[in-house]
């Protein structure tokens, strides 16, 4: 990190605008100089949490990360990891709390590329106050309108992309060409090779500040900057990827990883390039995906994806990602009730809804995984009979002692149709369980997708308990029946999410419930009058169902498209409605497809 005073002109404007948008105050000449250049390179801390708040920063360009730092860890205690609270850019500010108060830095903020920041300090700050006796109660309106609404958890989109090719020829920079040439196609784009630079209309010398603000200049105005790098440790492609928000690095499927982690460590370390990773593995048509957890253990991408060569659909999905126009799908629990999600599935997939990331629990892991899949809805309607009504995973009873279910015909059934890496499915795919002995979610997104599904399927007391890192986990939805907020953290623009939970309230006519036997002598005495209580299962699911209702309303909120199919009549177990249970969701998303369409565009975040 380098500090000095500003040198050009036109950065002096720059700042002059800056600090009047934000403080709504004019400055003069000698108060501009007074202020101090700082310059963050990628990974650098511009200050950790409980450093002295004795100054606060606007961003002139690059991007920042808020963390929040956890305390160490203490004796048996398992370490706790930070927390990405959000990100700030250009013409955003952050430590205004820390100089109002004088308390220490409540997070640590690092330079997520390289930044440019102004700094203010205390006694330049009193001295503004003095000139401009409005300054304090600007800041003070801005701390509480950023309290009020909280920092925001969604990460920005990217506008900065590194398009690193494992090879400089071949499949791998032929696919660059054609990323950047869609992009463009959709979006103002600007393309940059570094032999080229100057005739894009770049500064004319080596790299420097003037390149650097150039650069900044050119993203403002712009959709995307698309940085065309080489494998190679050349000072560009180093420069390139450190201004840039995403470093897309394209290998080929029959690459060796060895070969792509030798290049991104060429680039640098995970803490000087901050910027996110994503993995793009390039498939010859008909390939099946295989072998993708070695290039994850030695990449380490934030995020991977799978891509044929000449799939214009796998190419589009892409750019949707990079574009935050990505549609993610979460299908919630609801046992039985979940058949109607193939429905939901069919109905999306007639509509021309393009999913491009899939995310359940329970019953919505396992249909979220054929979607994943890619399986067409009559394979998943032909298989999801085969499973769930012929193969009567509900009536696989045992000695009662763990569950009242074994579970292996779930597990058989799941594993003659889907034995493989959760990685290696055609689409990003994540589903959740439980750890019963930590009280924690566990996001799984690789792994054996069988073990996977069977985690996040293992209802409590009805179906047996999974081992997953040699740990008891349960049914996801203990913890989370609608992981929209799962799915919000991915690179997603829109959610759609199918929330089966049942708000129904339940009254009875009885003033304690009867006894077993009485209950059944109601049912089987032809005139003896009918006493209605819930049966074993479906009070086990209620049960669990109760702890989340609030958190399944707050995250059905946060989704774009939330569906709720009509399916409360049928019971919990009531596999034999399976057609009746697809229908309903399939009339319900179409009815709600009406008024909803793909083009509305990504929240803001």
């Amino acid at each position: 990190m380098a500090a000095g005073p500003p040198r050009s002109t036109t950065h002096e404007d720059r700042v002059s605008a800056l600090v009047a948008a934000y403080f709504g105050i004019e400055l003069q000449a000698e108060q501009l100089a007074r202020m101090q250049q700082v310059t963050l390179g990628g990974g650098e801390w511009l200050f950790r949490q409980g450093d002295p708040g004795d100054a606060l920063y606007l961003v002139v360009r690059g991007r920042l990360q808020a963390w929040a730092e956890p305390p160490p860890a203490t004796g048996e205690t398992e370490l706790p990891e930070s927390r990405l609270l959000g990100e700030l850019g250009p013409g955003d500010s952050v430590g205004e709390v820390s100089l109002l108060t004088g308390e220490p830095r409540m997070a640590g903020v690092r330079a997520a590329r390289d930044s440019l920041m102004i700094r203010i300090d205390h006694d330049l700050f009193e001295d503004l106050g003095i000139s401009h006796p409005r300054l304090s109660l600007n800041l003070a309106g801005n701390v509480a309108r950023m309290l009020q609404h909280g920092p925001s958890s969604r990460v920005r989109a990217a506008h900065a992309i590194a398009l690193l090719p494992l090879r400089s020829e071949g499949p791998e920079a032929e696919f660059c060409r054609q990323l950047a040439s869609h992009l463009a196609a959709e979006h103002d784009c600007l393309y940059l090779e570094a032999r080229r630079l100057v005739d894009a209309g770049a500064p004319a010398g080596d790299i420097g500040e003037a390149l650097k603000q150039w650069l900044a200049d050119q993203e403002e105005q712009r959709d995307y900057l698309l940085y065309q790098c080489d494998p190679g440790q050349s000072a560009w492609t180093a420069f390139a990827t450190r201004q840039s928000d995403v470093v897309l690095l394209v290998a080929d499927a029959d690459a060796e990883p060895d070969a792509a982690r030798d290049v991104l460590e060429s680039l640098g370390t995970d803490d000087s390039l901050r910027a996110q990773k994503y993995l793009v593995r390039l498939h010859r048509a008909g390939q099946a995906i295989r072998d993708t957890r070695p290039w994850l253990d030695r990449c380490r991408p934030h995020y991977y994806l799978h891509i044929g060569r000449s799939n214009l659909a796998d190419l589009q999905r892409l750019a949707r990602v990079l574009a935050g126009q990505a549609t993610g799908l979460v299908l919630g629990a609801g046992a039985a009730r979940g058949l109607s999600q193939i429905g939901v599935y069919r109905a999306l997939h007639e509509a021309g809804v393009d999913i491009d990331w899939v995310g359940g629990t329970s019953i919505g892991s396992i249909v979220g995984a054929a979607i994943a899949l890619r399986w067409e809805p009559e394979q998943l309607m032909e298989a999801g009979r085969e499973s769930f009504v012929a193969g009567k995973p509900f009536s696989d009873y045992t000695l009662p002692v763990v569950s009242l279910l074994r579970g292996r015909r779930m597990r058989r059934l799941l594993t003659a149709q889907m034995d493989v890496q959760i990685e290696d499915l055609d689409l990003p795919y994540f589903c959740v369980s439980s750890n019963l002995g930590r009280g924690v979610m566990h996001v799984h997104e690789r792994g054996s997708l069988v073990e996977a599904i069977c985690a996040s399927a293992a209802l409590p007391g009805i179906m047996p308990p999974a081992v997953v890192d040699r740990e008891l986990a349960v049914d996801g939805s203990v913890l989370n029946s609608l992981p929209v907020d799962v799915m919000r953290a991915r690179p997603v623009g829109r959610v759609i999410a199918v929330d089966l939970s049942s708000a129904a309230h339940i009254s009875v006519d009885y003033p304690q419930v009867p006894s077993p036997w009485a209950i059944l002598r109601s049912r089987w005495l032809p005139f003896a009058k009918r006493i209605r209580v819930p049966n074993l299962l479906t009070l086990m699911l209620k049960s669990t169902e109760i702890g989340t209702l609030e958190q399944i309303r707050t995250n059905g909120q946060s989704a774009d498209l939330l569906l709720r199919p009509p399916v409360r009549r049928f019971g919990i177990t009531d596999v034999k409605a399976f057609d009746q249970l697809v229908e309903a969701g399939y009339r319900h998303t179409l009815e709600a497809l009406e008024g909803w369409t793909q083009e509305q565009g990504p929240r803001a975040g």
